[in-house]
């Protein structure tokens, strides 16, 4: 039987992880200069990338691909965002776009002084600003003006008094124009919907993973984009891949991190297993020098590696060379339970287990003749948002994605008498966030200690 030294050696010298280190280690300019995650860099990039008359060749190309991100993300109106993303684009006439435009300058030419800015108690400003007219095609006589407005978070949190503040201002100011206020802020704010994210679903919230697969990969590859252009975008989405707040998350991966990383895991799933064990043991001199070459030898791969199985929720638990008293403390996620309040009465629901836990929750939700079943024929989304690729429970064991379930549990309807799936290779933070959701899409109010008191069940912690 091979040593775990051996293990690892094989695992960091496969041709598959060089390939992966080798992309991470990529050089970029934005790193170069210190403004990886500069917020003003963000918004000053979008707004050029969004306007058609700059020197990329895209035109309306990357407006259009942006509009279908947001239009994946709505809560309301969706099919009217979809036709914008959709018209011709000899519709469009007059763009006008800014970077961090003030709130209370809401035309174009409006421009501000110090002065006034000063002045002025009531501040905020637009990372991208940009206004449209669209003509009527039957009627080219006829125009409309459509204004899209951004608001990008990196570091930041999102605060729902600045975008109620910012709604506002835009009821007032284009009352009777067409108007989409947007929150690009990082996977890890996104919640259950617009509304609970933002305080309104009038705004609509996508993540800089969206940014990259719906409209920076398919820029990239799109025909008309400049020879001189193209760096700039990729060296960008570079930028994005880089971790941030203490290398502890990312703003986005891309499919060939994705591929190279499911591959690695494939065919070394027992050294990661491995690994996983070991670090849940006490300290040695063999714990010492595994953490050694994942923490900091390899720490940058390792890292991307478990972002990106934490993004597919894929595995139930990865490794945490953690202090011991901090190992005492995960192992409060084997006391798994929920607090449900329902017509003024209150449940405790328990397991030893996230299946066990999913089973005594279903139960209680037939039981009450909730509406489950609709739910379940939709297929359910594993994870706190929506817009994952696998589904935590299903009439059938295939994932959104065509994935096979990779470890299966059967619930029989109390009500139907179907047999309802459910996929549990998953980690207890990620089951409780998925019945936590489950529950308030039924009206039901819940509460998760565990989660709610800050306790992570490891690393894996992004929500989908």
């Amino acid at each position: 039987m091979k040593s775990l030294k051996r293990m690892l050696y094989e695992l960091t010298m496969d041709k598959e992880f060089v390939a992966l280190k080798f992309l991470i280690d990529r050089p970029n300019v934005f790193h170069v200069v210190g403004a990886t995650h500069l917020e003003t860099w963000h918004s000053r990039f979008l707004t050029w990338l969004l306007d058609p008359t700059e020197r990329h060749m895209l035109g309306y190309y990357p407006f259009q691909r942006f509009l279908m991100a947001v239009a994946e993300s709505a809560d309301e109106n969706l099919d009217d965002i979809t036709d914008l993303a959709m018209l011709n684009v000899n519709q469009f006439r007059h763009p006008e776009v800014i970077a961090e435009k003030d709130i209370n300058k809401l035309d174009i030419d409006e421009q501000e002084t110090l002065e006034e800015s000063e002045k002025n108690d009531d501040k905020g400003r637009l990372d991208v600003f940009f206004k449209v007219n669209i003509v009527d095609e039957k009627d080219p006589s006829q125009e409309k003006r459509l204004i899209l407005a951004v608001e990008q978070k990196v570091y930041a949190r999102v605060y729902m008094n600045q975008c109620n503040k910012y709604l506002r201002k835009f009821e007032e100011k284009f009352k009777d124009e067409t108007f989409l206020l947007v929150g690009l802020v990082p996977k890890s704010q996104i919640k259950e919907s617009n509304k609970a994210t933002f305080g309104s679903s009038k705004w609509n919230g996508i993540d800089y993973q969206q940014l990259v697969d719906i409209v920076l990969m398919p820029c990239l590859e799109n025909p008309d984009l400049s020879i001189y252009a193209k760096p700039i975008i990729q060296q960008y989405v570079d930028a994005l891949r880089m971790p941030y707040k203490g290398k502890r998350e990312k703003l986005a991966t891309i499919e060939e991190e994705r591929i190279l990383v499911r591959s690695i895991y494939d065919r070394f799933e027992d050294v990661f297993k491995a690994i996983t064990n070991i670090s849940n043991e006490d300290d040695s001199e063999e714990r010492n020098y595994v953490n050694t070459v994942v923490n900091e030898t390899y720490g940058e791969v390792f890292r991307t590696i478990k972002w990106i199985l934490n993004e597919e929720n894929d595995v139930e638990e990865l490794w945490n060379f953690s202090t011991a008293f901090q190992r005492t403390i995960h192992k409060r996620w084997d006391e798994l339970h929920i607090v449900i309040n329902y017509e003024n009465e209150e449940t405790v629901i328990d397991g030893k287990t996230v299946a066990e836990l999913w089973k005594k929750t279903l139960q209680w939700i037939e039981e009450q003749q909730l509406p489950l079943h609709q739910l379940v024929e939709e297929g359910f989304i594993l994870g706190g948002g929506d817009r994952g690729n696998r589904y935590a429970i299903a009439l059938q064991p295939i994932h959104k994605n065509r994935k096979k379930f990779a470890s299966i549990h059967t619930y029989e309807s109390i009500i139907t008498g179907e047999t309802y799936f459910l996929e549990t290779k998953i980690n207890p933070h990620s089951g409780m966030l998925t019945i936590a959701k489950l529950l308030k899409n039924l009206g039901v109010v819940v509460e998760t200690p565990l989660l709610e008191n800050g306790q992570e069940s490891s690393p894996l912690e992004i929500v989908k």
